[in-house]
């Protein structure tokens, strides 16, 4: 027995197609309405997600060596900003990255978001990191030397789950993609990193061992896990909410004479904050 479907205009009878299109406009309007007030709208995420990512940091003011505990950024100083390559921009800065997948379901950089480098050289949430210690003992203050062991950890994430910078060596097929940085909140061997002076003719990188690291210098970032190098993959380049971003490169990369090309060159990013003078 067929149900009873109720009254079934044809196409000519024009009040049913008014009375349709009306309740479908006020059924879009309360949906509009309950996203709004949940924060489910995609403008009402990509604002909130502006607020806790690209908020501005302010990094450990210092111009000697860098400390364990310090909030810095990594900067690639000789890597074009651009793409393509415009004269005089150059620098990007290591960050974390929110796709448009994630921020469906979170607008704050957590466990799996991957790590991009950043044409942005203002200090933010999304590109400030604290330099602790690999060895589980407490370094805060104590001066971080070349070829010591320390962990990356995402400055927002300090008061909650700790994130650090993870690179693994054999990823799942298709899971990382061109993307081989992301945050884990799991301090293993592949957090862990290390500082290596640049190379240069009158001394030699075994001389400089134990030395402190300086802040504003051109470094070398070390994997401890793999003895690669980190870079930048300047031919990689994708649209993220910001603009452009590019792909780190985990890979060391030298000339004919073996040093270390300008992609794998690094800097511990400390802007000094210009305070204003007293008048005489």
């Amino acid at each position: 027995m067929q149900s009873d479907k109720g009254i079934v205009y044809c196409n000519r009878v024009r009040i049913g197609n008014w009375y349709e299109a009306s309740t479908l406009e006020e059924y879009k309007l309360n949906k509009f309405l309950q996203q709004m007030k949940k924060g489910d709208l995609m403008l009402a995420r990509y604002r909130n997600m502006t607020e806790n990512i690209n908020k501005p940091t302010t990094l450990t003011q210092t111009s000697g060596p860098i400390t364990f505990g310090s909030k810095m950024s990594l900067l690639a100083p000789h890597v074009s900003a651009t793409d393509p390559p415009i004269e005089g921009k150059t620098g990007v800065l290591l960050g974390g990255r929110i796709s448009s997948n994630q921020i469906t379901y979170s607008q704050e950089l957590e466990d799996g978001f991957t790590v991009v480098a950043l044409p942005d050289l203002l200090p933010a949430e999304r590109s400030t990191f604290i330099i602790t210690s690999a060895d589980y003992c407490d370094r805060t203050g104590e001066q971080l030397k070349y070829n010591q062991e320390f962990l990356l950890m995402l400055s927002s994430s300090q008061k909650k789950k700790p994130l650090y910078i993870r690179y693994d060596p054999d990823p799942i097929p298709g899971l990382c993609g061109s993307l081989p940085l992301y945050l884990s909140q799991n301090a293993v061997s592949n957090t862990r990193w290390r500082i290596l002076p640049e190379q240069k003719p009158n001394i030699t990188r075994f001389e400089q061992e134990g030395q402190n690291v300086m802040v504003n210098t051109d470094v070398i970032v070390n994997h401890c896990a793999t003895n690669l190098n980190l870079g930048v993959n300047t031919s990689c380049w994708s649209m993220g909410f910001y603009g452009q971003v590019c792909a780190p490169l985990m890979k060391t990369c030298l000339d004919v004479y073996g040093k270390e090309l300008p992609n794998n060159i690094w800097q511990i990013y400390i802007p000094l904050i210009e305070t204003d003078k007293p008048n005489e």
